[in-house]
């Protein structure tokens, strides 16, 4: 299967000052070879999108008033993942987007190494411009292909997160059982998996039946009323991670930046059950059959199966 790539640039400068236009309202569009990207300001909201297929996707938002007031609302889901690994060290993270995760998640953990793998170097580019991010030594960027990127490097991560969207979809190469056992081999022993999925179309199921023929163990947090679901999977099977019961109390996940930012309490009562009836009828993605834009394409009818809260 022929991979996505670009030149390999690791990128770590000083600072990460919030620099975003504080004039008036602006929309810049730049096609690249991997993107159609929007970068618009109306007041104090900047946001990035991606076209295609005719339409828009939202890849991120900043509030200037804010930077670390999670936006889109999925990126306040992410932190569920404290409830199963509290206090990462080292985190991969597949896909820049706008940087609307590292703001708040460097202030609350200013001592984790947060690793970023992203294709598009013009997205670099942008997120600098105009959304406050900046790499440094605990944020450093390498412009490369997120499944390359695995593949070579050998470093263990205690997070390792993908959310690598391109106009909506993420590439089939990024959705296969290879590539999510190539994910699991950089996990430490305790480390966990997380990744950002829609679950609005048929493809849904087959992205969590994959997930899990790989990670013994997942849970997944539904962001109420947007249609984005993150899982967490991690390679072992004991101790359990998937009993809420037996979570760490949220008051005592909770990080003082996180106050009016986030509210571990209403993460926590996004966690869902899995959709196991329908996941039987989804097919395991493989390098070799990944229909990810076919599946994409067909709505998910959910009704006959409700998606209970615990």
């Amino acid at each position: 299967m022929k991979l996505l790539s670009a030149p390999c640039l690791v990128l770590a400068l000083a600072g990460a000052a919030f620099a975003a236009d504080a004039a008036g309202d602006f929309t810049e569009r730049h096609d690249t070879i991997y993107n159609s990207l929007t970068i618009e300001k109306r007041g104090p909201i900047v946001e990035m999108r991606a076209r295609a297929r005719g339409s828009e996707a939202l890849e991120s938002a900043i509030d200037t008033r804010d930077p670390m007031l999670p936006i889109v609302h999925y990126i306040k889901t992410v932190y569920g993942a404290l409830f199963i690994h509290p206090e990462p060290k080292r985190m991969l993270m597949v896909g820049l987007g706008g940087a609307g995760f590292h703001h708040l998640f460097t202030a609350a953990f200013p001592d984790t190494l947060l690793h970023t793998i992203e294709l598009d170097p013009k997205v670099l580019e942008l997120t600098g411009q105009h959304m406050g991010f900046k790499p440094g030594p605990k944020t450093p960027v390498t412009i490369m292909d997120g499944r390359m990127f695995i593949k070579r490097n050998r470093e263990q991560w205690d997070w390792l997160m993908l959310d690598a969207y391109r106009g909506g979809f993420v590439p089939p190469h990024l959705k296969t059982e290879e590539f999510y056992r190539e994910c699991a081999a950089r996990l430490t022993d305790r480390g966990i998996f997380i990744s950002n999925l829609h679950a609005t179309t048929e493809l849904y199921y087959s992205d969590l039946k994959t997930i899990q023929a790989v990670f013994p163990q997942i849970v997944i947090f539904e962001t109420a009323g947007r249609g984005n679901v993150i899982v967490v999977g991690v390679k072992y099977r004991d101790p359990i991670i998937t009993d809420p019961a037996k979570w760490a109390d949220p008051d005592s996940l909770m990080k003082p930046v996180f106050q009016g930012r986030v509210d571990l309490k209403l993460v926590r009562a996004e966690h869902s059950r899995l959709p196991l009836n329908r996941m039987r009828a989804g097919k395991i993605l493989t390098d070799d059959f990944a229909p990810v834009e076919f599946l994409d394409a067909l709505k998910a009818n959910n009704a006959d199966e409700p998606r209970a809260k615990k």
